[in-house]
C-alpha cells in the first residue's frame, strides 16, 4: 500500500501502528473515565481522618469519599482504607441504637485493606468509623441511579480539590499521546483505523 504525499510515492505500513494507537487510546480513555465522574464502587478513608474531631476532612464530611455515594441495589460497596491509620465500617450513626444492625466490617480495616458490603435493598445508609466517630458517611441505594453520583470534593478553604486518579492513568495517556505523535511523523498523516 503507497500514500501519495505530493509527488513521492511513501511506504506506509499502517496497520500494525494504527492497531497499536487504537489499543494504547482504548486503554488511555478506559483508564481516565473514572477521573471526570467517580463510576467505581469504591469509597475512600481520607488521610488523616483518624486524628481527631478537628481533622479537616470533618469540616468538609469527606472522610469517607465520595459521600454519599449513590449506587442501584444489588451493588457491591468496597470501603478501602488510603489512610493513615486503621478503621472500622459500621452501619448507623454514633448516637442511634442501631449502629452495625445493617452491616459491620467486624474488624479493623487495616491501611490498605479493604471491607465489602453487597446492598439488596433501596434505602439511606448511614455508616460511621466506632473508633472515630466523627468519620461518617453515607450510601444511597435508589432503582433509578446506574452509576455513582459524583460529589465535589472541597478543601478547608472551600476551594474545589482535585481528585487523585493515580499514575497509571497519566502514564497510558501519555503514551498514547506519545504513539499518535510519533506515528504522525513518521507517516506524515493522521492514523485510520
Amino acid at each position: 500500500m503507497f500514500l501519495y504525499c505530493e509527488h513521492d510515492l511513501i511506504p506506509m505500513k499502517s496497520k500494525p501502528f494504527g492497531a497499536l494507537f487504537g489499543l494504547l487510546a482504548l486503554v488511555a480513555i478506559l483508564g481516565i473515565a473514572p477521573a471526570f465522574g467517580q463510576t467505581a464502587n469504591e469509597i475512600d478513608m481520607a488521610k488523616g481522618a483518624g486524628a481527631s474531631a478537628s481533622a479537616g476532612c470533618v469540616a468538609t464530611n469527606n472522610c469517607f469519599y465520595p459521600n454519599p455515594l449513590s449506587v442501584t441495589p444489588g451493588t457491591t460497596v468496597t470501603w478501602k482504607n488510603t489512610g493513615d491509620a486503621s478503621h472500622y465500617v459500621t452501619s448507623g450513626q454514633p448516637s442511634d441504637n442501631t449502629t452495625g444492625t445493617v452491616f459491620d466490617s467486624g474488624n479493623l480495616i487495616k491501611i490498605g485493606g479493604t471491607y465489602q458490603f453487597t446492598f439488596a435493598n433501596a434505602g439511606t445508609f448511614n455508616y460511621f468509623c466506632t473508633v472515630h466517630p466523627w468519620m461518617t458517611g453515607q450510601v444511597i441505594v435508589g432503582a433509578a441511579s446506574t452509576t455513582s453520583t459524583p460529589v465535589t470534593n472541597t478543601t478547608a478553604s472551600g476551594n474545589a480539590a482535585v481528585p487523585e486518579f493515580g499514575p497509571v492513568a497519566s502514564i497510558v495517556l501519555a503514551i498514547a499521546v506519545m504513539s499518535m505523535v510519533v506515528f504522525a511523523a513518521k507517516t506524515r498523516g493522521i492514523p485510520k483505523l
